[in-house]
């Protein structure tokens, strides 16, 4: 029986701040920090603000039509063959997007948690987890975001305010970091840092309230995502300073160690293990998933299910064939989180550009009969 996925604002809300913010726990930080010095907190709003721009272009492509998905509205707007070769570029980052942040975790684990374990069995089973949450369908997975958004923030708070005693002023000077043009030009560049705001698009014809609801997510997420980033680098200059700040590989989880009442409360970073493995599963798994539902949609696949074996296949195979974490860092993750915003934002406005051009719009009308036939994708 097939069932339409059914959630609104607060769960859309919810799945994209999650997916902005999971990056905290990883190496991202560290890096901004190494970029642009103690600007780093300033310069990742600036990152926010380009993104913001990005989603607004997105926004009104979205809104031209009507009851599409950005896979539907592709073919409308550059026809089915050139569409649908859009739509599988899409599926193709999202691929890649999906094994780095899956590889990047697996790296992670193994380096604080679980050194002498095989790589291949947390791969093996961080994906079962993936495929059996993937294979409930889009509802599924954002029900259990939800319920992950409240666990993680609450986690992100208690770890900044236990390290509170530790916090120093003077470690944020000088102020303005590197420069003025290493801010400006890294922040423009690491609005792919906020790149998950793309998901929504994708997904935008399986939200209650249509619209004005995307919208609203959508804007909202990245107000809030950017806030809690801006505010975790913050607090780690106030720690470690920009030097040291740099060198840790993650600087989150360093964070979380400085905490110390006494010699029988210490050790806290099982707190933030807690909260990062829940945001890296969430992370990792709506990527897979939309990379399934792109790919199904892409060649109007009715059910999606037959494909998550094959995609988690690929995903594996992809997550192993870096050498090492500075492999991961330097190239996978740099891409995603520097450059990929050249795609994923400039696609889409290009496609708008074109729509408006050629005075292609979405029909009202049919709108509703585009959602129905995206409804075995969703939940089958």
């Amino acid at each position: 029986m097939n069932k339409k996925a059914n959630f609104g604002f607060r769960e859309t809300f919810c799945l994209l701040t999650l997916l902005i913010i999971t990056k905290i726990f990883f190496t991202s930080m560290s890096t901004l920090i190494g970029l642009t010095g103690t600007a780093a907190w300033y310069t990742t709003l600036i990152s926010g603000i380009t993104a913001s721009v990005g989603f607004t272009f997105v926004y009104l492509l979205i809104k031209r039509f009507p009851g599409n998905n950005l896979v539907q509205i592709f073919k409308k707007v550059a026809g089915k063959v050139l569409g649908s070769i859009i739509s599988l570029l899409f599926c193709g980052y999202f691929v890649f997007y999906t094994s780095s942040n899956l590889r990047e975790f697996l790296e992670m684990v193994k380096a604080f948690y679980l050194p002498y374990t095989p790589p291949s069995f947390i791969l093996i089973t961080f994906l079962i987890t993936t495929a059996l949450l993937s294979y409930l369908g889009l509802e599924a997975i954002t029900r259990v975001s939800t319920f992950a958004f409240y666990v993680v923030i609450t986690v992100i708070a208690a770890i900044i305010l236990l390290v509170a005693p530790n916090y120093s002023l003077d470690d944020l000077f000088p102020i303005g970091g590197y420069g003025l043009k290493p801010t400006l030009f890294h922040g423009i560049l690491r609005s792919s840092a906020y790149g998950e705001i793309i998901f929504l698009a994708f997904i935008a014809n399986s939200i209650k309230g249509g619209i004005k609801n995307i919208k609203k997510a959508g804007y909202w997420s990245l107000i809030i995502g950017c806030m809690i980033t801006s505010i975790t680098i913050l607090c780690v200059l106030m720690i470690f300073e920009y030097v040291q700040g740099n060198e840790n590989l993650s600087s989150f989880f360093q964070l979380s160690r400085v905490i110390y009442f006494n010699r029988f409360f210490q050790r806290f970073e099982s707190i933030f293990m807690f909260g990062w493995v829940f945001a890296s599963v969430i992370n990792v798994t709506f990527a897979f998933f939309i990379t399934v539902y792109v790919f199904s949609n892409t060649f109007d696949i009715k059910y999606y299910r037959p494909l998550i074996l094959p995609f988690i296949f690929i995903t594996f195979v992809i997550a192993i064939m870096p050498e090492n974490l500075s492999q991961i860092i330097y190239f996978n993750i740099n891409v995603i989180r520097e450059y990929s915003s050249f795609f994923i934002f400039t696609v889409p406005i290009l496609v708008l550009i074109a729509a408006v051009i050629f005075k292609k719009k979405g029909d009202f009308k049919n709108s509703n009969s585009n959602k129905e036939g995206d409804r075995n994708l969703e939940k089958s």
